[in-house]
């Protein structure tokens, strides 16, 4: 009896041995393993950490090395901006310098002009003037040299304005400067007292002339009627 009570009690100090080493050996393997799982994770997450960093600090690089870029860029854009418009500027000032040397020259230019009109227009009044006054010997010669004259300046566009007998009053052209009893057509022109001169569309003077008027023995002639039946 006693036996195999020391049997019963080996036994199960064996199993309590056997009990413990089995947990002492499964903790072991569970701690390993617990152990190089925490590794393996810390060493992955490390890992990608890293991986991160270096893509973070590769990004950074290549940020700050387009920002550098573009930083030179754009003070090179500037700067090149400000020289153009410098160069505007510069330009500016000798268009500007170029247009008031130029009105000054149109300013000289038309003085010239003005002091040839008055001139040429002088010059046909001394004519006119002899062609009246003078002699048949010396009018042939004058009217020779007004003929001359006539010419050089039409092809610079001057035009005389000569008004003929009978020839309607146009007042943008002629200056209606007395009245004489006529049996032509009342308002026309009778004659011309002096030329008119006229450059292209602008009029230089108007040419004098004397019109005509119903005589005092003479009843009233309606124009229109007349200007009718001269017409048909």
């Amino acid at each position: 009896m006693s036996l195999k009570k020391n049997n019963n009690k080996s036994f199960q100090n064996l199993d309590e041995v056997v009990q413990q080493s089995i947990h002492e050996t499964l903790q072991k393997f569970i701690d390993e393993n617990l152990k190089n799982h925490i590794e393996d994770s810390v060493k992955e997450s490390l890992n990608k950490y890293i991986d991160e960093q270096k893509k973070i600090q590769r990004a950074y690089y290549t940020n700050t090395n387009a920002i550098i870029d573009n930083s030179a860029s754009v003070k090179e854009l500037s700067n090149k901006l400000e020289q153009t418009l410098g160069e505007l500027n510069d330009f500016k000032n000798s268009v500007e310098k170029m247009l008031m040397e130029q009105r000054q020259k149109n300013g000289e230019l038309q003085r010239k002009i003005n002091h040839w009109e008055q001139a040429a227009t002088e010059f046909f009044h001394l004519l006119e003037r002899a062609v009246d006054y003078e002699t048949d010997e010396h009018k042939l010669l004058i009217n020779r040299i007004l003929d001359g004259f006539y010419h050089i300046v039409i092809n610079l566009g001057m035009e005389r304005i000569i008004p003929q007998s009978n020839e309607s009053f146009n007042e943008s052209f002629h200056e209606a400067i007395d009245e004489e009893e006529s049996e032509i057509i009342p308002g026309n022109v009778v004659r011309c007292i002096s030329w008119g001169y006229r450059i292209g569309d602008k009029l230089i003077e108007k040419a004098k002339v004397v019109v005509a008027k119903l005589p005092a023995h003479k009843p009233e002639v309606d124009v229109d009627f007349v200007s009718s039946f001269d017409e048909l």
